[in-house]
């Protein structure tokens, strides 16, 4: 036990190599339950105790064997399932109780040889510590109260470590929870007792890690300890001082047990008495529980102890005891003192609540009183005559209870009325209650229950006070006799003196409602007929329900045979129920006994058989609990919690009791067979019995170990029966299940019990295969045969005894088994392998020869019909006679063997079953593979003969010839068979191809005479021998000859020499075939693998050829080689290594190839000399055209392109050569002709020299030009081309701007004469494209020409080409110039130089649109780029300028000039013509500028406002100039006012003018008086941004100065400021900007016509705050106080300015794609709606057709702010042909004329603002509500986007629709302004545009109309389009 079997064996040693692991063979093989193995986390093997138990373990615990504790304990662990299964409380009381003995005994040195005297002493001491109070201290506290001697504490101390120590690892936690604290129970320092017991660091390291892992602090402080001192302090520590300390307190009292027995009282009736007497027994307080520091008393209807003659005597008169009660118990006198009654009152309260709380927490349920009061009834005396029964009445008002008890007596009433003085107390058998509540239960249904019984007539009225829970009230008598006749059924007789005890139980008055009574007669569903099988005394329960006239009788009726049947009315339940009575004391000294027992539920049949009833049952504590998944029921004296709804898990008694069910469960089944029904038919009593039997994982809760516990206990009984003999009972390891009739004919009975000790299972005990699997039972099946075979085997004669027909009906068994009829597996994958594998290793297949053979041995081959399968007709056993000789084959008496009368399919069955282990079908490919090869490998068929060998080598070919299916497959694997390890006959002997290279013969056909190469030289030459052709075959194929050639070739016999690849590793590597690895030197390793190709043939021929010098043999040699090269040789020449490091593979020249090319063997056409190969040219047209016809080339020339690449021939010179004729080229006086081809091979040399002559082609580069430039260009690379030699640095690879190719096309290249020019182009990519890599990074040629390099490209150019034809080409170059500008690429030098070079007067790189080439010279005049086409027509005609031309541009080439050309063009001085062009005002007449003055003096601080927080850069920059642009500007007004555009550098002016309102010039702005404010801020914002118009600022001030004019407070524009705008105050230090004067009309113009500077203020306008002298009108002197503020803000609006409708002399702003002007976003403060809108859907108005009325005044639009882009920017148009135009009108100056019909404006832009708004959010709310939230997008929510649409719907799968909201509160309203832009959006997007036209309505009231695709609408008349006409109006006359 607990030994490692693998060690312990040898196993590894011994037995592995043939059975495989221990643990395999243990799972597969063993086949006993009495042998039991546990394997550890470390893998070892360790064998425990399958027959261990808890009484087992208490037994060698007790007997102090720490080994057998150890294995016992460990047993269980595993037998139970684990530690979640272990009754751990019990084995540590188990494990306290051998602690007290080892002490005691270790104390006396008593010595107990016994094992039953240490059982008894155990329970005399376990008794003596339950039961004696004088002594109930346990032995441990005895031990501490003397001090002794020091043997016990180390023995125990000792016991527990070498328990520990034998244990494995992972156990001793779990072993050491268990036995410290039995040890903790009797030391009081265990830990630090054991700890001084350690003497070993084994053992302390062991302890540490077991404290760590329960947590025992001593433990752990003693690691800590331990790893901070060295280890030879640990070894010399002493524990004396804790030994001392630890066994203080232990004494050595001999007399312990004995003196505990003495002090026992000498029989039951004293302890009763003992009890009487103290109504308070402390033992007994131990098992009540205390709740609330309130004890309550068990009540019990009857008189559970002996009646006392003196105590009936003492009261005689019932109500005497009742008033004795009160008055002495509960203090109630009518003489107590006024005090002293409050008191007790208080008390009584107290109690009383405490009781009433008591009584409705313990039970979940109202009905547990019934089984409370059946408890009750059955712990009564009953007479002896009657039959103990309780009775049930239920009334509308209450229920009765009738027992026929002896009745109530006054002690049961004293009880009754007290708290923990129960009499139920100190029985030794036991009461069914004692938790003392029971009869408080009936509180739950009643208020005031009466007790009738012996005279006594009482209540407890707890209506009046909780006291009365045990406060008896004496009531009048109750009409029994009543209830006697209701409690009598049909059949009963009345009895006077039948019922003494009657208990009424009124109900309450909410239980006497409808529903209440139905729950009061459902809780009598409990009332369950199983309630009798475990009580005591009660026999019969009776049941009359008032209320529905009922009567219910259940009676239990002993049947006999263990059978308890229950009549429930007409029904009968029946229970097979088998009981134990057990020893208790051991557990608990106040229990003598206990009885145990097991109640099977089951259906009696008509025939008076029993069925299983499957149903879960509930656990029985004498009453039922609840189920926990048992088919069953236990019955048990059960530990309870108080509500008696569980059972107590941690119990020490409930484990003791769980533990002994097992072996009750597996006792009963003998119960089972003995009942009479099953006694003739035992096995189905088996069955049926086997049925109950609990698996794993169907139990839960604390019976959850059960199923465990059982199913080990059935494994190692004799519970199952054999078949044929109802008398042989064996365990279940021992029988044989699902077994058919031809089992039983193959296996007999004895034949089965001799090999496998099995035996057939009883064909009428039938198992479900979950419990047979968890029994152990073996499965009839192909293992089981197996085992049969494999043990006749090993048998001697066993097979031959047993006789070839068993062996035959056993294979077809078998192969029925595991096959379908299909021949498909019937079993997985794992176990037909394991099957066919060991069948594979047995010798049971019978031979011909008469013996038995495996096939593992050898092939086994089986006759058949068609022996001849794969053969021709001829070619059969006559032409192979000695082949067939030497087969192994199954003898023909195997199938033979079967009976006549057996059908094929059983032959064939058999046959196939030898095919599936793998004999042979007698083929021919099958002969080959498994006979022939095997055969021909070995040595030793030299000595069989020659014929043999020979029609071995022939029947192969001859096979390989056929159209074999297999040979497909396996021909490459014969063939390498064959060539590795075969013996082939050659005129040398027999020899293997492997060993010795084999050649062909001139008979088979060699065309090579080797007799020429190696006559008179001395070498070995082995020729397959002529024997193979003279064998039948040969003639009896057609070819026979080739046929044989191509065989032996297949297996590599040659004409000429071998070459064979073979495998080396880096070391064996020759010097030689390293140098050809050199490139990879970095990845070779010593791991690294090379395969070679080698030939010693031809490596030994060739150096007898290189010592000899024959010329002739050297020749031949080359030509036989060059023959044989492209079909043998050419493969072998690259050989290749594998490198382990990295694991790539890589190419290498092979020894074979080295062979060839390392010896002198070469004739050379020059000389007599034989030479190396490589030192020699191959004549061919490459070197030919480098080098001419003068060099040495190879003798004879070769014809194989392979051989000549491979051999190492000069076909281009060396790199020596390549310089040398490089330097001739340059002394040549005139340009040299050479092909493009051959000048690219000529550098293509160069370049792959360049890795290993960098450094030496370099600096021969350096020393002059090399690089080969054509004059001219050729259709042909091949043909010659005159060319000049350039360096480097002249030449460029690639010019991505393509000048240089389109110069090419344009320049011509040679005149007539012919003459050079000079290089055709100097960009390399064309001539030599695959050469970049050279060039560039080898040559160092630039990529692309270096930034100054374009100068002179574009200089080149001009000379070549017209500036129209190379403008695009200039374009690409300062496009090109510009990105690497913009990458950092270009030095500031080389800017500069450019600079320079543009300026000067020979640089005219620059095209112009007149078609010339111009430079930035002063004398070509302003040159500029175009950036606006409209002031290009204005200046194209033009002096003394021109525009740069750069071709027709594309769109994206176009942009790409606006945004990044113009950048370098700017840079390097040539400016956009916007930029050099400036407005000139020309304005008639001055006006008065007062207003406009205050306009923007009062609008100036808003803008430094603006500025300061929006934009601080600027503002700082204002700042730190002193404000000058502030203290210059002037406003001039004036009555008409236009502009020109002016170029001033070149004097230069436009002949086209320009109506504007506003025009800001320098320093002086002008406006007219009819200019609105926005144009003119337009105009302010140019002069404070440097020129460029800030139409944010703009827009800005214009929206407070339309708020401020609608009528806006200060107030309400302050809130818009800040909360809408976000722009803040600003700070105190700041002063606020304003306009110096205002200037009159006269001074204006005065200052303009005199060009006079306007006059200042001598003060710092910024310092000084406003002047009041500033005669304004501006702002309005009521807008502080204007309406509307109070009326916005109470609605929930916030204010923002709009801009307004294009004045009559305002410019309207072009579209988004027009001139780039884009529309901006005005930041939109969100509104609420207070009030809730009722939206209707107008869909009438949306199917109509508009007519627009004209006898209605249209009113003004009502709508959301527009965008400004389509209103507010002033831009200017050409002016239209007066010639095109009636009455030649100017569009530009035009007005619209007032219409009586049509009127258009914006009276107030503030409400149009907020009704706009506001319908876009009523249309939002519509739309949601129709499609979804989620769907729905108002993209104006949070700021005005500027969009053609207001709402967006985007529903998947419909596409996105495109809403404008058009909104109005007049309903008379038929028309809306859309925008240019909204309706071409419109038109584009067609159905997906709807208008929704919004009518804001009193009363919250919204209609909507829908018009989807308006266009469309427009297009069918459905709706119409209305153009209002501008009014004409004459030009002013103009001033300039």
């Amino acid at each position: 036990m607990l030994s490692d079997l693998n060690s312990w064996s040898h196993w590894d040693l011994i037995f592995a190599p043939s059975l495989g692991p221990l643990v395999g063979w243990l799972l597969n093989e063993v086949n006993t339950k009495e042998f039991l193995c546990l394997v550890t986390k470390d893998g070892k093997v360790v064998r425990i105790n399958p027959l261990a138990t808890l009484d087992s373990f208490l037994e060698v615990s007790l007997q102090g064997s720490s080994f057998q504790t150890a294995v016992e304990l460990i047993s269980l662990f595993s037998l139970l399932g684990g530690k979640r299964h272990v009754p751990l409380s019990l084995l540590k009381c188990h494990a306290r109780q051998a602690f007290e003995v080892i002490l005691k005994n270790s104390m006396e040195n008593v010595e107990v040889s016994d094992v039953q005297n240490l059982l008894m002493h155990g329970k005399a001491v376990c008794r003596e510590r339950k039961l004696d109070e004088d002594t109930s201290s346990n032995l441990g506290n005895e031990l501490h109260k003397n001090v002794g001697t020091d043997k016990a504490l180390p023995v125990a101390s000792r016991f527990f470590l070498d328990c520990l120590c034998y244990l494995p690892s992972e156990f001793r936690s779990f072993a050491a929870d268990v036995l410290l604290s039995g040890l903790q129970y009797v030391i009081k320092d265990a830990p630090s007792a054991i700890l001084c017991e350690c003497n070993q660091t084994e053992q302390h390291i062991m302890l540490h890690e077991v404290g760590l892992s329960l947590g025992i602090m001593e433990w752990i402080d003693d690691y800590h300890a331990f790893c901070s001192t060295a280890a030879t302090d640990l070894l010399n520590f002493s524990g004396t001082s804790h030994l001392k300390a630890a066994s203080s307190g232990i004494s050595t009292n001999l007399k312990y047990a004995q003196d505990a027995m003495d002090k026992l009282p000498s029989s039951e009736d004293e302890m009763r008495v003992s009890v009487e007497a103290d109504g308070h027994n402390k033992e007994c307080s131990e098992v009540c529980h205390a709740i609330d520091c309130v004890e309550v008393t068990v009540n019990r209807f009857g008189n559970g102890c002996m009646q006392h003659v003196s105590q009936l005597n003492e009261y005689k008169d019932a109500a005497l005891v009742i008033e004795s009660i009160r008055r002495e118990e509960f203090g109630l006198d009518p003489n107590l003192p006024n005090m002293e009654s409050r008191m007790l009152k208080k008390q009584h309260a107290r109690l009383g609540r405490a009781l009433h709380c008591l009584s409705q927490e313990l039970y979940s349920q109202d009905s547990h009183f019934l089984l409370e009061l059946v408890q009750n009834a059955d712990d009564n005396i009953y007479p002896e005559n009657v039959e103990p029964t309780l009775t049930f009445i239920l009334q509308e008002a209450g229920i009765i209870v009738l027992n026929n008890e002896r009745g109530f007596s006054p002690q049961n009433i004293r009880a009754l009325c007290d708290v923990g003085n129960s009499t139920k107390k100190g029985s030794g058998a036991g009461y069914i209650g004692q938790k003392g509540i029971g009869f408080k239960s009936v509180f739950r249904v009643t208020d005031a229950p009466e007790i009738h019984s012996n005279g006594f007539h009482v209540k407890f009225d707890i209506s009046e006070g909780q006291i009365g829970f045990v406060l008896p009230t004496t009531v009048p008598p109750c009409d029994i006799d009543l209830f006697r006749r209701l409690a009598s059924g049909d059949t009963d007789q009345l009895d006077a003196n039948c019922w003494n005890t009657c208990i009424v139980l009124p109900f309450r008055l909410k239980l006497s409602e409808a529903t209440a009574m139905k729950n009061i007669m459902s809780m009598f569903s409990d009332l369950h007929p199983s309630l009798l099988l475990f009580l005591h005394r009660l026999q019969c329960i009776k049941f009359r329900n008032m209320l529905n006239n009922s009567f219910l009788v259940m009676r239990k009726e002993i049947v006999g045979n263990g059978i308890i049947t229950v009549s429930h009315g007409k029904e009968k339940m029946s229970w097979l129920v088998v009981s134990q009575k057990l020893q208790a004391d051991v557990i608990r000294a106040d229990v003598q006994t206990t009885e145990i027992a097991i109640a099977f539920t089951l259906q009696e049949s008509g025939k008076g058989d029993y069925n299983p009833h499957l149903d879960l049952q509930p656990v029985f504590a004498f009453l039922p609990l609840r189920t926990y998944g048992l088919k069953f029921i236990l019955q048990g004296d059960f530990i309870l919690p108080s509500s008696r709804e569980e059972v107590d898990g941690d119990s020490p008694w409930n484990q003791w009791l769980l533990s002994e069910f097992p072996g009750l469960f597996v006792s009963a089944e003998r119960s089972f067979c003995d009942l009479p029904c099953f006694r003739e038919n035992p096995g189905k009593g088996v069955a049926a019995y086997m049925s109950f039997v609990p698996l794993v994982g169907e139990v839960h809760g604390f019976f959850s170990s059960l199923p465990r516990m059982i199913i080990s206990k059935l494994r190692m009984s004799n519970c199952l029966l054999l078949e044929g003999d109802n008398n042989t009972w064996v365990p279940p390891f021992k029988v044989l299940r699902s077994w058919n009739e031809q089992a039983r004919i193959v296996l007999p009975d004895s034949l089965l019990l001799e090999h496998l000790g099995l035996g057939f299972l009883d064909k009428d005990i039938i198992l479900s295969d979950p419990l047979a699997r968890a029994l152990g039972i073996e499965e009839y099946g192909p293992k089981i045969l197996l085992q049969i075979i494999s043990s006749l085997c090993c048998k001697e004669n066993g097979l031959k005894s047993a006789g070839l027909g068993w062996l035959f009906y056993c294979l077809n068994e078998l192969y029925t088994l595991s096959f379908h009829s299909s021949g498909q597996s019937s079993l997985n994958p794992g176990m037909e392998l394991d099957l066919i594998n060991n069948l594979r290793k047995i010798p049971f297949i019978p031979l011909s020869d008469g013996m038995y053979g495996s096939v593992d041995d050898g092939a086994i081959w089986l006759h058949s019909d068609a022996l001849s399968t794969g053969f021709d007709g001829e070619h059969g056993l006559e032409t192979f006679p000695n082949l067939y000789a030497n087969l192994r084959t199954v003898s023909p008496a195997l199938l033979s063997a079967a009976a006549v009368s057996t059908e094929m399919a059983v032959i064939d069955n058999v046959t196939r079953m030898l095919h599936k282990i793998g004999v042979q079908q007698l083929s021919a490919h099958d002969i080959i593979k498994v006979h022939i090869l095997p055969a021909i490998s070995d040595d030793r068929i030299t000595k069989r003969g020659k014929n043999l060998i020979t029609e071995y080598i022939s029947f192969v070919m001859l096979h390989l010839q056929s159209s074999c299916v297999n040979c497909r497959v396996e021909r490459e694997y014969i063939v390498s068979e064959l060539r590795n390890k075969a013996l082939i006959l050659t005129s040398r002997g027999y020899k293997r191809l492997i060993e010795v290279p084999i050649h062909f013969s001139k008979e088979y056909g060699n065309p090579i005479d080797v007799n020429k190469l190696i006559d008179a030289l001395d070498f070995e030459w082995h020729e397959v021998d002529i024997t193979y052709l003279k064998h039948p075959i040969t003639e009896s194929l057609s070819c026979g000859l080739l046929k044989w050639r191509e065989f032996f070739q297949e297996l590599g016999v040659t004409d000429f020499v071998q070459i064979v690849q073979v495998e080396k590793s880096i070391i064996d590597i020759s010097h030689s075939l390293l140098k050809n690895m050199i490139w990879d030197s970095e990845l070779i390793s010593l791991g690294s693998i090379a395969k070679d190709w080698e030939s010693h043939e031809l490596s030994h021929l060739l150096t007898l050829l290189s010592l000899n010098g024959n010329r002739e043999k050297c020749k031949y040699l080359l030509e036989v080689l060059d023959t044989l090269w492209d079909d043998c040789f050419s493969e072998k020449v690259t050989g290749y290594c594998n490198f382990k490091s990295s694991g790539d593979s890589k190419p290498f020249k092979s020894s074979f190839i080295s062979s060839i090319c390392d010896v002198r063997w070469i004739v050379s056409s020059v000389d007599d000399e034989l030479h190396y190969p490589n030192n020699l040219f191959y004549d061919c047209d490459a070197v030919h055209s480098v080098l001419g016809a003068s060099a040495p080339y190879a003798v004879p020339k070769v014809k194989s392109g392979k051989l000549l690449s491979d051999i190492g021939f000069k076909t281009q010179v060396v790199l020596d050569d390549i310089l040398a004729i490089l330097q001739l080229w340059r002394r040549l006086k005139t340009p040299f002709r050479a092909s493009i081809a051959q000048m690219s091979r000529f550098y293509t040399f160069i370049w792959n020299e360049m890795a290993t002559s960098r450094q030496k082609i370099v600096e021969e580069f350096h020393s002059g030009p090399f690089i080969f430039v054509p004059c001219a260009s050729v259709s042909k690379h091949e043909d010659l081309v005159p060319g000049i030699l350039l360096s480097a640095d002249e030449v460029y690879w690639n010019d991505s701007t393509g000048c240089m190719d389109q110069m090419k096309v344009i320049n011509p290249q040679c005149d007539a004469i012919g003459g050079i020019y000079g290089p055709l182009s100097k960009t390399l990519c064309s001539v030599y494209p695959g050469l970049r890599d050279f060039f560039v990074n080898g040559c160092g040629v630039h990529e692309i020409p270096p930034f100054r390099s374009y100068l002179h490209i574009l200089l080149q150019f001009s000379t070549v080409a017209l500036p129209c034809q190379a403008a695009n080409a200039v374009f690409r170059i300062f496009l090109k110039w510009t990105d690497a500008l913009k990458s950092g690429l270009v030095t500031s030098e080389d800017i500069v130089y450019l600079k320079e070079s543009l300026l000067k007067l020979e640089f005219t790189v620059l095209p112009t649109v007149q078609d010339r080439w111009v430079s930035l010279h002063p004398s070509f005049g302003l040159v500029c780029w175009c950036d606006d086409e409209k002031l290009r027509n204005e200046f194209k005609h033009s002096d003394n300028m021109d525009f740069l031309y750069f071709g027709e541009l594309s769109n994206d080439e176009k942009e790409m000039l606006r945004t990044n050309i113009s950048v370098f063009l700017q840079t390097f001085g040539i400016p956009a013509l916007s930029e050099v062009v400036t407005r000139e005002a020309i304005y008639y007449g001055l006006a008065d500028s007062s207003f406009k003055n205050a306009l923007v003096d009062w609008a100036l601080p808003y803008a430094q406002r603006y500025i300061y927080n929006i934009h601080p850069d600027k503002y700082f920059q204002f700042k730190q100039s002193g404000f000058e642009i502030l203290n210059h500007l002037r406003i001039v007004v004036v009555e008409k006012l236009f502009y020109r555009n002016v170029i001033k550098r070149c004097d230069i002016a436009s002949k086209k003018r320009f109506e504007c309102n506003s025009l800001q010039q320098g320093n002086i702005l002008y406006t007219t008086q009819e200019s609105d404010s926005h144009s003119l801020f337009m105009e302010l914002s140019c002069l404070l941004f440097d020129g460029t118009p800030e139409l944010h600022l703009a827009n800005f001030l214009h929206m407070i100065t339309t708020m401020v004019e609608s009528g806006s407070t200060e107030e309400q524009m302050e809130f818009f400021i800040l909360n809408s705008q976000k722009v803040p105050k600003l700070p105190n230090e700041e002063s606020a900007w304003s306009l110096s004067s205002v200037p009159s009309a006269t001074e204006s113009e005065e200052t303009l016509q005199t060009s006079a500077l306007p006059i200042f203020n001598e003060q710092n306008p910024l310092k000084s705050k406003r002047k009041s002298g500033i005669n304004s009108n501006w702002p309005p002197v009521d807008w502080k106080t204007a309406p509307g503020f109070r009326f916005a803000r109470a609605n929930g609006f916030r204010t923002q300015a709009v801009d307004p409708q294009p004045s009559s002399s305002s410019q309207k702003q072009q579209e988004k794609n027009s001139d780039g002007i884009v529309a901006q976003k005005d930041p939109v403060v969100p509104i609420e709606i207070n009030a809730d809108w009722t939206i209707e859907d107008d869909s009438a108005a949306s199917k109509e057709a508009l007519i627009f009325p004209d006898s209605e005044a249209l009113e003004n639009q009502s709508n959301h702010a527009c965008n400004p882009a389509d209103f507010i920017v002033n831009v200017a148009f050409d002016p239209i042909d007066l010639n095109s135009v009636s009455e030649s009108l100017e569009l530009a100056s035009c007005k619209f004329s007032m219409r009586t019909k049509l009127n258009v404006g914006t009276p107030n832009a503030t409400q149009a603002l907020l009704t706009g708004r506001l319908g876009e959010l009523v249309a939002c709310k519509y739309f949601v509500g129709k499609v979804g939230k989620t769907v729905v997008k108002w993209v104006n929510e949070d700021n005005e986007t500027g969009l053609p649409y207001d709402i967006l719907i985007t529903e998947e799968g419909k596409g996105t629709e495109y809403i404008e909201v058009k909104t109005t509160k007049s309903a008379r309203k038929d028309w809306f302004i859309i925008s240019t832009r909204e309706w071409q959006f419109a038109v584009d997007k067609g159905e997906s545009f709807s208008v929704a036209r919004v009518i804001l309505s009193g009363n919250n009231v919204a209609r909507i109309a829908i018009f989807k695709n308006p266009a469309r609408l427009c297009q069918q008349g459905k709706l119409q389009l209305v153009v209002m006409m501008p009014k004409q109006q004459k030009e002013f006359s103009v001033v300039s």
